[in-house]
């Protein structure tokens, strides 16, 4: 298991992806801002991750009030 964590994020995307009939695929695009100190700026990031689904209905968004 991984544990990512992206600072000032601005949007999150769920896109379907047509890689195959056989494949039930989405990307995961998450916009984000890194501030670049060689520019002395804000630039805007994408970390898109790639999921194979066993079945559609796991690309739903589950919104979890649990607190951690």
């Amino acid at each position: 298991m991984a544990e990512l964590r992206i600072h000032k994020v601005t949007k999150i995307e769920v896109k379907k992806v047509n890689k195959g009939d056989s494949y039930i695929c989405r990307d995961l695009i998450i916009h984000s801002k890194r501030y670049d100190f060689e520019l002395n700026d804000y630039i805007t990031e994408e970390t898109r991750i790639d999921l194979f689904l066993d079945n559609p209905s796991a690309s739903k968004l589950v919104y979890s009030k649990e607190i951690y």
